[in-house]
């Protein structure tokens, strides 16, 4: 799981940009209700059952605000997280909202037992921006776990590493490349995690399909906050990962600043969705 907490207003900013960029993928759903139909045909045993979805990684429960209302039927929701602030939120979100819900203290590394406690015919593993946050290693766990309990994944909105800013700036390339490289610090994945993600699960034997889903940032009533922090956090993570930067990258936020400010700033980032269904018995 992540090796730093996920600042939460950052979770609300960029809530509004990833539901819009989720409607791109709504045919993987379309996949993931044809295996369950395959797997639990109407009359078979198992096949009125609650949906147990574990959120890995839920954070405030965005990623089930969002899913649950477009998932089949009946729901139980297992939300996973190390961070129990964040998970108070998102259990209260849930049952405000009338969800049957769990919170669990856990990760990637205890997704096994978790998923040994909730057995059933229809499963799901999800997440929402997780992927470029683990590492390899996790990823590769991630992958054996689901193909030996046969349980499907919808891996959504992982940064792919594409990101365009127009009007372009002389600075983008340096300081968004710097960002790139502070995301891939140690063993993370970061922007190689959509690749590595299908090639685990395909090495696993899952079917896999995937679906560009990126922000398109322009002048919706949410943009300009979430361009500023945007902009911001690349800016400081280019000068952690590389402090001589330090007078170019500011250089460069006050620049960006200006242009969010005025509304002529747009941006593209790039992101995925991923579906990893077991291979059919």
């Amino acid at each position: 799981m992540p090796e730093r907490p996920v600042a939460e207003d950052w979770l609300a900013l960029r809530e509004a940009a990833d539901a819009a960029a989720r409607e791109d993928s709504r045919f993987l759903l379309e996949r993931l209700e044809r295996h369950w139909a395959a797997a639990a045909p109407a009359g078979a045993p198992g096949a009125g059952e609650p949906v147990v979805v574990v959120d890995l990684g839920a954070g405030t429960g965005a990623n089930r605000a969002w899913l649950s209302s477009r998932l089949p039927g009946p729901q139980r929701w297992v939300l996973l997280d190390h961070d129990d602030r964040l998970l108070e939120q998102a259990v209260a979100a849930a049952r405000a909202d009338g969800a049957e819900v769990e919170p669990v203290h856990a990760g990637v590394e205890e997704l096994a037992d978790v998923l040994a406690r909730h057995p059933g015919r229809r499963r799901l593993v999800t997440c929402s921006a997780l992927l470029d946050l683990l590492t390899t290693a996790q990823i590769g766990q991630l992958a054996r776990v689901l193909r030996a309990e046969a349980v499907p994944a919808l891996l959504a909105l992982t940064v792919d590493g594409e990101v365009h800013l127009d009007p372009p700036h002389p600075l983008d390339a340096r300081v968004l490349g710097a960002f790139e490289d502070h995301q891939k610090r140690g063993e993370l994945a970061g922007t190689e995690a959509v690749a590595l993600t299908m090639d685990a699960l395909r090495e696993q034997g899952m079917v896999v399909d995937a679906a560009p889903t990126p922000w398109w940032v322009a002048d919706q009533p949410w943009a300009q906050p979430l361009l500023e922090r945007f902009l911001a956090d690349r800016a400081d993570a280019a000068v952690e990962h590389y402090p001589e930067l330090e007078p170019e990258a500011h250089a460069w936020l006050r620049t960006r600043l200006v242009d969010v400010a005025r509304g002529r700033l747009r941006a593209t980032v790039g992101h995925a969705d991923v579906l990893g269904l077991p291979p059919e018995d």
